[in-house]
């Protein structure tokens, strides 16, 4: 039913209102408190504006840990540019990255930890698991697909290894529990570290000094409230990664970055 009353709104008048939230003019307001059927219209478009966005809600873009993984510069070219696209166009998007900008320009880099890595608490060795498991012989090297998949208890990393314009590599590690009650933000400003591997054929001081800089990491990172952490300037080489969680810390061994 429609509203006959000189100063009741029109249909432009509501739909912009719902939709694009510019302001009606204060007569059509002043009606609007006063009109029930008026009320009724605006009703009508605010369910059919929910509707339309529980059926069309971001459809076409793309997942938050590609915004971030975006946001961090850990996707090809393409992906990139793909992405900065988008942006321009839908601004829900645009403030996420935004909001993830901001977020990653206020991490600090966490000061180096004084504890030996053979010192720390309970370890749980991660395994690799899904599409990247492969039957290895012995002496042969490990695997270098990326990305890559560990599990330690009830605990998954998810490893994205992307290449920076200087020559080194950045490393994502995305951190979730197959538990629903225990959710990625519990881990939020946890320490995650990733140390170098020794040589195991190393032997006199050349060994010794490789077990120093063994137990010093040679990058520190901090978990975001997503459960995601970022390793930027890492180059090619052997690694241990240590993530540190409540009452454990899961360890990932032979971590090879081949030079690309």
């Amino acid at each position: 039913m429609d509203c006959l009353h000189f100063m009741a709104p029109s249909d432009e008048e509501l739909s912009s209102f719902v939709l694009d939230e510019e302001p009606m003019s204060p007569e059509a307001r002043e009606h609007l408190e006063h009109c029930e059927i008026c009320q009724q219209r605006l009703a009508r478009y605010k369910q059919f504006h929910t509707s339309l966005v529980s059926r069309l809600y971001r459809c076409q873009c793309p997942s938050g840990t590609r915004i971030s993984l975006y946001c961090a510069g850990l996707l090809a070219a393409d992906e990139q540019m793909e992405i900065a696209a988008h942006l321009l166009l839908c601004p829900l998007c645009a403030d996420e990255a935004a909001d993830t900008r901001r977020f990653l320009a206020a991490v600090e880099p966490l000061p180096a930890p004084t504890i030996s890595l053979r010192d720390t608490g309970r370890h749980l060795v991660a395994t690799l698991v899904g599409p990247q498991m492969r039957l290895v012989r012995r002496g042969s090297a490990p695997a270098t697909t990326w990305p890559r998949q560990y599990r330690a208890e009830s605990i998954d990393l998810s490893l994205y290894l992307s290449r920076t314009s200087n020559g080194d590599y950045a490393l994502l590690v995305i951190i979730t529990s197959i538990h629903s009650a225990e959710t990625a933000n519990a881990f939020a400003g946890m320490a995650a570290e990733l140390y170098s591997a020794p040589d195991p054929i190393a032997s006199g001081d050349e060994g010794d000094k490789e077990d120093k800089q063994a137990e010093t990491p040679l990058v520190c990172a901090e978990i975001d409230d997503v459960g995601n952490v970022v390793f930027s300037g890492v180059p090619a080489g052997k690694y241990i990664l240590v993530v540190h969680l409540p009452e454990r810390e899961l360890v990932i061994e032979d971590l090879t970055i081949e030079p690309g």
